[in-house]
This record gives C-alpha cells, structure tokens and sequence, in this order.
C-alpha cells in the first residue's frame, strides 16, 4: 500500500471518529428513544373514574389525548388510547410534546362565555385562555388552580358545544353535568419531578 493511501485511510477513519463523538448527547443519552429523559416528568397521563378498568385483564387505561391528528391543536380529551401522547408542567403551564419540533400549550378557556360554567382543555399553537391560571401536581394527581379556587383534581369528559368530545373543569364544587364522565388525571412516572 502506498504512503499516500495510507494517509487517506487514517484520515477517512479520524474524520469518521470526529463525527462519531460529535453526535449531540444529553447527560450520557445518546438515544432519542430516551427522550422522555430529557424534560423532567414527561409522562402519559391516565385518567381514573367510574369507567375506567383499572386492575382487569386486557387492561387499556383511558388517557389524556387530543381529538385531533398527530401533531395539531385540538380539544384536550380522554379515551382509551393504547398510543397516547406525552405532557408536562414547565412553569406553571401544561405542555403536549408531539416532538422536538411541536410542543403545544395547553390552555383553559370559558367554554360557555359565562362565569360558573365549566372550563374547557384545548391545546393551541399559543399561550392563552384564562389568565392566571396554573397547573400543578398534588401527589400523582394533576390540578389546575386560578387565583384561590381550584378544580379539586375532577376533570369531565364530556362533548362540547359542537358536539365534540372534550375535557372540562370547574373551579368550584360543582355537581357533574350531564352525559359527562368524571375522571381524576394522574402521572404514574417514577421520574415525574414534584
């Protein structure tokens, strides 16, 4: 073999190992299947309630999801979903991550206009909806809290103005309305940071 060969092969290996060590890694993950790693408690959030199967075989737990495909704003909702998406709580604000790229609020809105009625769940490009507002976690239980009244960790499934499924809130004890299913929403992630 030539000098000049050789020179070429060590070169091509060096620049191959250059690239190789140049490849982003976050706290030795080097994975993006460990993404979930990288916001702390990002988890899936599972709703429990009167019609959820908890503890039976065949077990398909409802989870907070969105009524929209991949990737896009839409109502927040429960179903059972055996593909559901990832949330999180960064400064007081509930967060859908899709991907690295779309990572959606989720805001609080008046859905009926008038005060005392419930509260509708929507994830939108932007930041809105009720100011002041603020998410948090009470144990593994997620609450949303405006001012001195909060929802009690209740949300309701039920369909919206439109006829669309949605979830909804109060901030004061309420009975359920009507045709709505009652859930509490729960991160059971062991990494999920309180």
């Amino acid at each position: 073999m030539t000098r000049v060969a050789m020179l070429l092969a060590i070169a091509v290996h060096l620049a191959y190992l250059l690239f190789v060590s140049a490849m982003p890694s976050f706290d030795g993950i080097t994975s993006w299947s460990t993404i979930s790693n990288l916001v702390p408690g990002m988890s899936y959030l599972e709703g429990l309630g009167p019609a959820s199967t908890q503890g039976e075989a065949a077990h398909v737990p409802f989870y907070m999801s969105l009524a929209a495909p991949r990737g896009l704003p839409g109502n927040v909702t429960m179903y059972r979903n055996k593909s559901p998406p990832l949330f999180y709580i960064h400064q007081n604000q509930l967060w859908h991550y899709h991907n690295e790229s779309t990572i959606l609020p989720i805001n609080v809105h008046n859905s009926t206009k008038a005060a005392g009625l419930p509260l509708q769940m929507i994830a939108e490009q932007k930041q809105g909806g009720v100011p002041g507002g603020r998410w948090r976690w009470q144990g593994t239980m997620l609450f949303y809290e405006n001012g001195a009244q909060n929802n009690q960790g209740l949300f309701y499934s039920c369909q919206d103005v439109n006829g669309l499924n949605g979830l909804f809130l109060f901030l004061q004890c309420s009975p359920p309305p009507a045709g709505c299913t009652p859930f509490t929403i729960h991160s059971f992630s062991s990494s999920r940071m309180t």
